[in-house]
């Protein structure tokens, strides 16, 4: 047991009648504020306004949202095909990684196309954001044990106590209530990290603008393919789950664009500009000075 790591703590944070807060839905919260704030700062090293990235990010976390939760049902409609209205009780958790990444992703370049702003630089100047929230997000798992991982009981073994655990649900799986099961949570934080270092290191290398969305979806999804072999999700088709077929379908999408489209330069933040060649303001000016 000195190899196991124990969580006893109940996953609900606050309730107030049926109303309920959990931990897994404050440490979202809390790591969607932290990725906004940095995307927020970052926008000057991109030469982007930083009211243009924080619009663009209200809508990628809207349907970045709606994307999360649509994932989850889908994967979970045993569960709410017979409570339909548990489908909107969204602060109780229970979302999907995979939409919030891909309806964030749309929801964003949506707003951007709209308004006419970089969009490829602002999902560039997201993804180690992105990846950020992530890694905070799924300290919410930690507490609630919200994954049915394969039992295991070598070094680093996650093991949940608290009779509210989720983990509770995983009874019929192998797992549950204080079994010792795969860190597969940890596992994918500590991949969330390496691909942060990765892609930090190349932000400013990689050209045209969107390679380092595109490699960010790419480390996220081989990660992630590999990863959920450690879990007990539902299989949908030949041995596969839901997030590994949407990883297999990302790779198929995301390794030929690198391949394809990808340059490396050796760009640096200060002397970075973005596709348009110029920050809003200085297209602003330039329109006022071009009607005089």
């Amino acid at each position: 047991m000195e190899n196991i790591i124990q969580v006893n703590i109940d996953p609900i944070l606050i309730s107030f009648g049926s109303w309920i807060v959990s931990w897994h839905g404050f440490f979202s919260f809390l790591g969607v504020l932290f990725a906004v704030s940095l995307v927020g700062q970052w926008a000057k090293d991109y030469k982007v306004e930083k009211e243009d990235v924080l619009h663009v990010a209200v809508w990628g976390i809207i349907a970045g949202v709606i994307g999360a939760r649509i994932v989850h049902v889908i994967d979970y409609w045993w569960y709410y095909g017979d409570l339909p209205l548990e489908i909107f009780k969204i602060w109780k958790g229970g979302i999907g990684v995979w939409g919030g990444v891909i309806g964030g992703f749309a929801g964003g370049v949506l707003c951007a196309h709209i308004n006419k702003y970089p969009k490829f630089v602002i999902t560039d100047i997201a993804a180690p954001a992105l990846l950020f929230a992530m890694v905070i997000g799924r300290l919410g798992d930690i507490v609630n044990g919200e994954h049915c991982a394969k039992v295991y009981e070598g070094m680093f073994a996650f093991s949940w106590d608290h009779p509210n655990s989720d983990v509770a649900n995983c009874k019929m799986k192998g797992s549950g209530i204080g079994v010792s099961v795969q860190p597969a949570i940890m596992f994918e934080m500590i991949w969330n990290l390496l691909s942060i270092y990765v892609i930090w290191y190349l932000r400013y290398k990689l050209y045209p603008s969107g390679m380092t969305w595109v490699l960010f979806i790419l480390l996220y999804s081989l990660g992630r393919f590999v990863i959920t072999f450690t879990r007990y999700d539902r299989i949908w088709a030949i041995g596969l789950t839901e997030a590994q077929w949407i990883a297999v379908v990302c790779i198929i999408i995301s390794l030929p664009i690198l391949i394809i489209k990808l340059s490396y330069k050796n760009f640096d933040s200060f002397h970075f500009i973005n596709d348009e060649g110029k920050t809003r303001s200085e297209r602003r000016r330039s329109a006022k000075k071009n009607t005089k």
